[in-house]
């Protein structure tokens, strides 16, 4: 990955720099072309490689003031450790966390985030520790020395975060129960372990191994432990309320709004429903115009409810019926509340995504017409009788959302104490593995 990174880095200075040589000029001397050549390549690459050598200069200082400061040690002799890019996968972490609170097991916790709620838990055996953010975070993780690292971000050793020896496993949890298609490329190869919501997430990840050669990793199906808290707030909702359905598509390309603008809540309120409208949030920092732009459209309406809230779960045990696209959601809503879904689109774009190479179809997008129903680009005139005909037949898709749940999902709401039983287990994996090394060695 990083040879084909560094050329695209490199093409316009060296474009540059060959647009500059080549220009025609007045000749004083006779160069022989196999010297001049020489010359050409030398120059280019003396510059090419003072560039990475400017690029990697912050990185380095970074990694040289943390060891002079001594910041290393804090890093250094831990068994089992998190690590959060932000407060919002909490939500992820905490079901397993309460679960090691419960066996009395230690572990710690870093994150880039000073807010994050770990940091007022309350729980005893969880020792949190505040980073830094971006780059300074990430150069400290490369100093990391712990059993097992846990975390949920993709594209370990591709992106940012670059593998510590000090760490002897990577461990990746999974924070939806749909496939990985949507995860962009390389986002789980160099993990030594991913815990899966469900088989889906296994045949993916096998595919890519065979198809890149890639060392087999560890897949245990485990659950998906996000949704833990949601099912245990569902427990304590109130019923739907009649009439009320919520759009609450993704952002960017792939996106019900950005693809189709106001048609879709237009359309239902002039039907009479109820419409919660709940773009993902990065619709309004990424496409602040199209917001703009429905919410004039909209404004005539007085069934027409935006929700901006950072925790949408109130809006989402409020509707009967959700519309959506791709977005990750669409499940939260189908399988905890077991509420049908519309999903309105060709499926997710492939180019630059896992899916770009994964030899076969996400299940989820097999299953759409199982959650409810699936329309078409061309067919959202269609929208409406659809949600109409779900409405009147809701036991029947509880039914097929149960089964389906079933099928695809393991632990569904009980995930934590799964993973968290994995993760003392390989610890101890580990340190056995390390104390019949030390024997072997005495024993020489």
């Amino acid at each position: 990955m990083f040879p084909i990174t560094a050329m695209r880095r490199t093409l316009p200075i060296t474009f540059v720099i060959l647009s500059v040589l080549l220009e025609p000029q007045a000749a004083y001397a006779y160069l022989d072309p196999g010297t001049g050549s020489m010359l050409l390549s030398v120059f280019v690459g003396l510059i090419s490689g003072a560039y990475f050598v400017i690029r990697k200069l912050p990185s380095t200082l970074r990694s040289l003031f943390f060891r002079l400061t001594g910041k290393t040690d804090a890093l250094k002799h831990n068994t089992l450790t998190f690590y959060a890019e932000s407060a919002a996968y909490w939500s992820t972490f905490k079901p397993i966390l309460a679960a090691l609170e419960t066996l009395g097991v230690e572990s710690s916790y870093l994150t880039s985030d000073e807010k994050d709620p770990v940091f007022t838990s309350g729980f005893k055996c969880v020792h949190p520790r505040f980073i830094g953010k971006s780059n300074t975070a990430y150069t400290a993780l490369g100093f990391l020395q712990t059993k097992v690292f846990v975390l949920t971000t993709p594209g370990i050793d591709v992106l940012q975060i670059r593998r510590s020896p000090g760490v002897g496993r990577y461990v990746h949890v999974v924070h939806a129960v749909g496939d990985i298609h949507t995860y962009k490329l390389f986002s789980f190869d160099y993990y030594d372990a991913v815990y899966c919501a469900g088989p889906g997430q296994v045949k993916s990840l096998r595919a890519l191994e065979s198809l890149r050669g890639t060392r087999p990793k560890e897949l245990t199906q485990l659950g998906c432990p996000y949704v833990d808290g949601l099912v245990e707030r569902a427990k304590r909702a109130a019923p739907p309320q009649a009439g009320t359905v919520i759009v609450a598509p993704t952002w960017g390309r792939n996106g019900l709004l950005t693809r189709t603008g106001a048609m879709i809540p237009k359309m239902l309120a002039q039907a009479g429903y109820h419409v919660i409208l709940r773009p993902h949030p990065q619709s309004f920092v990424s496409e602040p115009e199209l917001m703009d732009k429905l919410a004039q459209e909209l404004l005539p309406f007085d069934n027409v409810e935006w929700d901006r809230q950072p925790d949408g779960f109130a809006s989402l045990s409020r509707a009967q019926l959700m519309v959506s696209d791709i977005s990750g959601v669409i499940f939260d809503f189908a399988f905890v509340f077991l509420r049908p879904v519309i999903s309105v689109g060709a499926g997710p774009l492939k180019d630059g995504f896992e899916a770009w190479e994964i030899p076969h179809e996400a299940w989820e997008v097999s299953a759409l017409d199982t959650l409810g129903k699936r329309i078409l680009p061309g067919d959202e005139k269609n929208v409406v009788e659809a949600v109409q005909a779900l409405l009147a037949d809701d036991s029947r898709a509880r039914e097929k959302i149960l089964a389906l749940r079933e099928e695809n999902v393991v632990n569904f709401g009980a995930a934590g104490m799964p993973i968290a039983r994995a993760l003392v287990a390989e610890v101890e994996r580990l340190k056995n593995q390390s104390t019949r090394k030390t024997q072997a060695k005495k024993g020489q």
